[in-house]
């Protein structure tokens, strides 16, 4: 009998048990020493006994290993005589070695790991007949790729700044922007101080190959001006390439400076390196920008004596690097031609050539059927798609025999069309509040809204499309039967989220939904064209996450947020949800139909053997055309880093 059958490996390989088991005995079973695999053996006995059976040609396995979709792909040759294989895992070279899975006959296993979290493990595959096992070689994860790149961590040399360091505070102003192409945009605070003792920042870009480089550094004097930065705030990156942030000048807060409380705030644009001015707050004595209205001969500029508050906020870009902005709640405005007071809620734009106008402007923009704007939401409630168009949930002034509402498209060319209007108009399903209603529009020209109902109750939101501008269609809604393109029915009991549980792109909207009463029915669920599939429900597969069971998409633990939900044009989502622990957690969604845990709250997070210490928050993240998705997370300690992640792979180019 084969006593070390009888003793699990990993005991063996640490030698706990080894002096109560005859030399002879370890040579025919599994058996180790401290310093051997789980199969492996010290060569010691005496084979000169001539008595003794001979030994069979058994021999060790050679494996290999690959990194695919997500999932280890262990394989190794059939080996001669071997009637099973066993596969050990040390998960961080410490622990000691245990099986995984059962014994098996197949050649290959494949393992549902996170590369993020086990770069310090080893593996061994064992080949065994009825009278011994044999080790292959250890395999280790150095050479796998894990298809993360780090782009900006604490602690990095911030290129361009003179030696300075990405500070701890870098994910105090922390902010990126990602294009189609996967060049990101962002923002890093370093150790430094500039001339009036802030904080030292800058812009920056990251493009895979040529790795992170300085767009602008503050403390540096402000193109057509005598002025210098103070910081910057907020970054957007075009599809051209053209990067776009704003920025606080120094100050002083004297009456007699240029740059003073009053006038501190400036939009920016850098394009093929030069950084130009493109709006500065203040009256233009005080080199502010003025901006034409829509009466003509009129003009205005912004002012702001609050601070911390924002002039230039709410703002979108389009792929050329054109820009459409709101006002920040407590600006002021005024003509510059007599200095009356101009309050009118507006959206205002500076095209890709500097032009300036006004987009939209409660009170003076004039909508098909002779209706007028009464006005529209303080924080964004519009959206701009590459091609520059815009569109906006407006309230409308109060007229005989019409609703007051809609959502309403601006073309490139200035004209304005109705794409939905409440009840009575050109909507259905009673819908209403348009003005309030989350609008996107995608690149295409498509618009997909997130309203409610005029009913009362709880079946009162929905989600609706507009393709041509002429109808209006209802993709799904709070207490109607959903129908999947396989036959069956999803119900839908409410929207996880609310206005940011979907994303649209081209033709086609991804969503979160409540659906039953269990906890595992809510639902990831994709809409293009008329159909409808299920892409993930709670209790489906989940890649590096061993109990996929305890995913909950209901996360209402961000304060003040909810969850979010990004596609992109080739149908890869990124999405939020809790795992069984209550830790949040960001996943990704195939076109294909699989989903990958990315990362969670409270993982040790290494890439390719660099320890970036244990993830306390997700802060953002952006999926771009590439399938790349790029990531911002906050680490205990207060460290901070930007990461990117390959989603696709062999199976699945992206």
């Amino acid at each position: 009998m084969d006593i070390t059958r009888l003793i699990p490996p990993k005991y063996l390989r640490q030698g706990l048990i080894s002096l109560m088991i005859a030399p002879a005995l370890l040579l025919s079973g599994c058996g180790s020493s401290s310093d051997d695999g789980p199969g492996e053996t010290d060569d010691t006995e005496d084979t000169s006994d001539s008595d003794q059976d001979p030994v069979d040609s058994l021999t060790a396995p050679t494996v290999s290993v690959n990194y695919d979709n997500w999932r280890l792909h262990f394989s190794w040759p059939e080996v001669a005589g071997a009637d099973y294989y066993r596969l050990f895992e040390d998960p961080d070279s410490m622990t000691g070695y245990t099986q995984l899975g059962p014994d098996m006959t197949s050649n290959e296993y494949v393992y549902n790991i996170n590369l993020s979290e086990g770069t310090d493990a080893r593996f061994i595959v064992e080949a065994c007949d009825s009278e011994q096992c044999l080790d292959s070689s250890e395999v280790t994860l150095d050479a796998v790729s894990s298809g993360i790149t780090p782009i900006a961590f604490s602690g990095d040399t911030a290129p361009g700044m003179g030696g300075a360091v990405f500070s701890s505070d870098f994910g105090t102003s922390f902010d990126f922007d990602v294009n189609d192409q996967g060049v990101v945009a962002l923002l890093g605070v370093t150790n430094q101080t500039d001339s009036s003792g802030s904080a030292r920042d800058g812009v920056f870009t990251y493009e895979s190959g040529s790795g992170l480089t300085l767009v602008q550094a503050d403390d540096a004097t402000l193109p057509e001006s005598d002025a210098s930065y103070n910081g910057f705030y907020d970054v957007w990156i075009a599809n051209s390439g053209s990067i776009l942030f704003g920025g606080l000048l120094n100050l002083d807060n004297t009456l007699t400076d240029d740059v003073d409380g009053f006038n501190n705030e400036v939009l920016l644009r850098n394009t093929s390196g030069t950084t130009a001015l493109l709006a500065r707050e203040g009256e233009p004595a005080r080199n502010g920008t003025t901006f034409p209205t829509l009466d003509a001969g009129a003009s205005v500029y912004f002012s702001e004596n609050i601070t911390t508050n924002r002039v230039f906020t709410n703002i979108s870009i389009n792929a050329s690097g054109g820009i459409s902005f709101q006002l920040g709640s407590n600006t002021d405005a005024f003509r510059s031609d007599d200095d009356s007071t101009f309050t009118d809620p507006t959206i205002w734009s500076i095209k890709e050539d500097g032009t300036k106008l006004q987009s939209l402007s409660a009170n003076q923009t004039e909508l098909p059927g002779s209706l007028d704007i009464a006005s529209f939401s303080a924080f964004k409630q519009y959206s701009q798609n590459a091609a520059g168009q815009l569109a906006y949930g407006l309230a409308l002034a109060s007229l005989p025999n019409t609703t007051n509402s809609g959502v309403y498209v601006r073309d490139t060319d200035g004209s304005i069309t109705e794409a939905a209007r409440e009840a009575g108009g050109s909507a259905s399903d009673y819908i209403d509040r348009l003005q309030a209603a989350t609008v996107k529009i995608t690149d295409n020209g498509e618009i997909f809204y997130f309203t409610q109902r005029n009913v009362a109750g709880v079946g009162n939101r929905g989600l609706y499309t507009n393709a041509t501008g002429t109808t209006n269609t209802r993709i799904a809604r709070i207490g109607l039967p959903f129908l999947l393109e396989n036959g069956t029915t999803q119900e839908i009991t409410g929207f996880i989220g609310g206005g940011r549980s979907f994303s649209a792109s081209d033709d086609a909207a991804a969503f979160l939904v409540n659906a039953g009463l269990t906890d595992t029915e809510d639902a990831l669920i994709v809409w293009q064209n008329g159909s409808a599939k299920r892409r993930f429900q709670e209790g489906d597969p989940v890649r590096a996450l061993l109990d996929s069971s305890t995913v909950d998409l209901d996360l209402v633990s961000v304060p003040g947020t909810g969850p979010r939900i990004e596609m992109n044009d080739s149908g890869w989502i990124g999405f939020q949800g809790l795992t069984a622990l209550g830790t949040e957690a960001l996943f990704a969604s195939s076109p294909n139909g699989y989903t990958r845990l990315i990362v969670r709250e409270g993982q040790p997070f290494s890439v390719d053997g660099t320890a970036y210490g244990t993830v306390m928050e997700v802060l953002d993240f952006q999926i771009d055309n590439a399938a790349t998705l790029t990531v911002g997370l906050r680490f205990v300690g207060g460290t901070n880093g930007i990461f990117s992640f390959t989603l696709c792979g062999a199976d699945e180019p992206c």
